[in-house]
């Protein structure tokens, strides 16, 4: 399927759910992403997001507040979109103040938040629309998140969260399309390079 097909049909489904399925897909989202990141050693430094609920997106706000307290005691940063569509990350804490951007997303301030390197993200969550099995995923077509994911360690862990499960193929991939390593849908985890969820990082904390 081509990115502009699955959007449309995402885009569907998601207007067709009630609020109560809404809710469902997004806890078992949250109980599969849990148990995989329970083999996680505490401290991770990973770059969140923050959700649009208007528009039917995995709900973050509750992943967000659980990473921070045991047993994960994660480290969070957050995107800020700055320039001509770059990404930097800002790690948060009690005294980071939000803003919200012309895309109507919770953004940290940057007097408040510290900016940190790309490289130095050991696990990073990924909006997405759709993806499909070779973990190519569809955004919402800007090309932010791909131009960010080109400028961390390649043994960064790439988690995807998605409301649907994957299309066998998308059609129309571009050269810096960067591809996932895990997706959490509802069903189920997909671990798109081998994996293993008792060892999910390739490198050592």
């Amino acid at each position: 399927m081509k990115k502009s097909d699955i959007r449309n049909r995402h885009a569907s489904q998601r207007k067709s759910w009630s609020q109560e399925e809404w809710l469902l897909r997004n806890l078992r989202i949250q109980e599969i992403l849990f148990d995989f990141l329970r083999q996680v050693p505490p401290g991770c430094l990973m770059l969140s997001f923050q959700s649009i609920e208007s528009k039917r997106e995995v709900d973050t706000k509750t992943i967000n507040e659980k990473l921070l307290l045991p047993p994960f005691e994660f480290q969070l940063a957050f995107p800020r979109v700055e320039g001509d569509g770059i990404i930097s990350a800002y790690l948060s804490d009690e005294k980071t103040i939000w803003h919200k951007s012309s895309w109507n997303i919770l953004e940290p301030d940057p007097t408040t938040s510290k900016k940190i390197k790309p490289s130095t993200l050991q696990a990073i969550l990924v909006p997405l629309i759709g993806f499909d099995l070779q973990g190519h995923r569809v955004g919402f077509g800007k090309g932010f998140y791909d131009r960010f994911l080109a400028l961390c360690d390649p043994a960064c862990l790439k988690i995807g969260l998605s409301l649907e499960e994957p299309v066998a193929q998308i059609e129309d991939l571009h050269a810096h399309d960067i591809p996932l390593d895990v997706v959490v849908t509802p069903e189920r985890l997909y671990s798109i390079h081998g994996i293993s969820p008792k060892n999910p990082f390739l490198f050592k904390i």
